[in-house]
C-alpha cells in the first residue's frame, strides 16, 4: 500500500460495522451517533483480535465440548431411576407371593407357658404374609405380658417364624383374698387365678396377701425369704418340694413329695439350708424305708426318722 493511501486510511472515520467510510474534515466535530458506536477495540483492524472476541469464541468452544457430556450423564440417570424402579417392583410382586404366606411359628425357650400360650401373646395369625409381619412391634407386644422378660422374633423363609423367649418362672403359689397369686423372682405376680391352679411350684402356707394384682410386688419378708430360697434351689428339687408353712418363721417346714416333712427351722444360713434340703430329696428318692420326717434345725447336719 503506498503511502499516500495510508495517510487517506487514517483521515477517514468508522461509520458503521460494514466497514463503509467517509473523509473526515478538518475542524469538523465527530457526529454523536458516531461517538456512541462500538470502539474500535471490538472490530478486527490490521489483524489483531479484541480481547471479548477471543473470550466469546472460547466459551463458545468449551460449551460445544460440554453439551454432549451433560446430555450423557442425563441418560445415564434415567436409566438408574428406571432400574431402581424395575427391582422395587420385582420386590413387591416377590414380597406379595403366595409363597411367603406364614405356615409355621416355632417356639425356643419356654418350660413353663406352652406354645400356644406364647402364639396367643404374640398376636401373630397363620396365614399372614411373612413380609408384612413387624418383628419389632411382635417383640414390643410380647414384652408387655409380665410372664416374658424377652423375646426375639426372627423370620425363616420361606414360611416360617422363629420365637426365643425367656420367662419369668414363678416360684410359688400364696393365697390371696380373691383366690390365688403365682409370685416370681422379686416377690412379682406373675399370674392370678380363682382356682387353686395345677402348677408344679410349691404353695407357701402361713402368709395370706390382699388387694394385689398381676405386675404388683408382694411386700414380706419372710414370702421374700422363701422365694430366694426357691429361687437358689435345683429344679429337681424345687419341684419336689409340695408345701412351705411359714406359719412360724423359726419353724419353717417343708413338705416334699411322698408326705416327708423337713423341718428347717428359720431360714438362715441360706446356703447350708440349700445344700441339706437337695441331700434330702437324694435321700428320699433312694430311701428302702418310708421317711416320716427329716430334722434340719440345727446348723451342719440333719437326723431322718423312719416311719414304724
Amino acid at each position: 500500500m503506498k503511502d499516500k493511501d495510508i495517510d487517506n486510511v487514517e483521515n477517514k472515520e468508522i461509520v458503521d460495522n460494514t466497514m463503509e467510510y467517509r473523509p473526515l474534515i478538518a475542524g469538523e466535530p465527530i457526529s454523536r451517533e458516531a461517538a456512541s458506536t462500538e470502539s474500535i477495540d471490538d472490530t478486527v483492524i490490521n489483524g489483531n483480535v479484541s480481547k471479548s472476541a477471543r473470550k466469546a469464541a472460547e466459551a463458545a468452544d468449551k460449551a460445544a465440548h460440554e453439551r454432549p457430556a451433560r446430555k450423557m450423564i442425563t441418560r445415564r440417570g434415567i436409566l438408574r431411576v428406571l432400574g431402581v424402579l424395575a427391582a422395587f417392583l420385582a420386590f413387591i410382586a416377590i414380597a406379595l407371593s403366595p409363597v411367603f404366606v406364614l405356615k409355621h411359628v416355632n417356639v425356643h425357650g419356654n418350660s413353663y407357658l406352652p406354645d400356644e400360650e406364647i402364639v396367643r401373646i404374640s398376636g401373630i395369625n397363620l396365614g399372614e404374609n411373612l413380609f408384612q409381619l413387624a418383628t419389632d412391634e411382635i417383640m414390643q407386644t410380647m414384652s408387655k405380658d409380665i410372664r416374658i422378660e424377652q423375646a426375639i422374633v426372627r423370620r425363616k423363609f420361606p414360611d416360617s417364624l422363629d420365637i426365643q423367649v425367656v420367662e419369668r418362672i414363678p416360684l410359688a403359689i400364696i393365697k390371696c383374698d380373691y383366690g390365688y397369686l403365682e409370685v416370681g423372682r422379686g416377690g412379682i405376680v406373675l399370674d392370678a387365678h380363682r382356682t387353686l391352679a395345677q402348677i408344679p411350684v410349691p404353695i407357701v402356707s402361713g402368709v395370706e396377701v390382699s388387694n394385689l394384682f398381676v405386675g404388683d410386688t408382694v411386700e414380706n419378708e419372710q414370702l421374700n425369704k422363701v422365694l430366694n430360697f426357691l429361687d437358689k434351689l435345683n429344679h429337681d428339687t424345687a419341684i419336689s418340694i409340695a408345701e412351705i408353712n411359714i406359719t412360724d418363721p423359726n419353724n419353717v417346714i417343708v413338705y416334699m413329695n411322698h408326705s416327708v416333712q423337713l423341718k428347717m427351722g428359720a431360714l438362715d444360713s441360706l446356703q447350708r439350708k440349700l445344700e441339706i434340703t437337695e441331700s434330702v430329696n437324694r435321700e428320699v428318692k433312694q430311701a428302702k424305708h418310708p421317711i416320716e420326717y427329716v430334722d434340719a434345725r440345727f446348723d451342719g447336719s440333719y437326723s431322718i426318722k423312719l416311719k414304724e
